[in-house]
């Protein structure tokens, strides 16, 4: 009784045309040899995606890649269930086609699904996509006793706002008078001399 697997084959990218039969079921594509799937590009992370299966086909995952996981010219941001034919770029150099194929218990051919053909080895091109920016380094640490490897620049002190010379003058000026003003007053009210200065008053006519 024939049997439905998975595989993935290069499109674009180092050795294309090699497959990649999905047989675990988890799987990890990356540049680290200790990954089940390894592609030797420079664009392609470490740890790059991951496949899980599911619901008879693979989830595939993008595990925080440099450049990034795209099926069929969308960048991945969630989990994406795989269908034949589909085309998965790594990066820009190198592209992959996930394919079904017909295993047969009593023969030793494995024969590809015609819901996924198989697409000759020349190379095409793959999907464009715009690369992301380098990923940013996370924050340095706080500073836990050691010396700084270089000098520290302090931020300069932001200038204070000075008032011009001729206002302070003013100022002093009014408090001058008003200072007069009310010893003036004064001195008329311990003296009562308001009939003296203010003749109009009423109480001195």
């Amino acid at each position: 009784m024939a049997g439905t697997s998975f595989q993935l084959t290069i499109l674009v990218g180092p050795n294309p045309g090699r497959t990649y039969p999905l047989d675990k079921p988890e799987m990890v594509i990356g540049r680290d040899l200790g990954v089940d799937i390894v592609i030797n590009d420079v664009e392609v992370s470490r740890k790059h995606a991951h496949l899980v299966a599911q619901q008879g086909s693979y989830l595939i995952e993008d595990l925080g890649s440099t450049n990034g996981t795209v099926v069929n010219g969308l960048r991945l941001t969630a989990p994406h269930l795989l269908h034949p034919g589909e085309q998965i770029a790594l990066g820009e150099h190198v592209t992959l086609v996930y394919e079904t194929i017909q295993v047969d218990p009593e023969a030793t051919q494995l024969a590809a699904s015609s819901v996924a053909p198989r697409i000759p080895a020349a190379p095409v091109e793959a999907q464009p996509f715009q690369t992301p920016l380098e990923e940013i380094p996370p924050p340095p640490s706080a500073y836990a006793g050691q010396v700084p490897a270089g000098p520290v620049q302090e931020e300069p002190e932001p200038e204070k706002k000075r008032f011009p010379l001729w206002t302070i003058i003013l100022i002093i000026a009014i408090l001058v008078v008003i200072c007069a003003c009310g010893a003036f007053l004064k001195y008329v009210d311990d003296h009562y001399l308001w009939c003296t200065f203010l003749r109009f008053l009423p109480a001195c006519q």
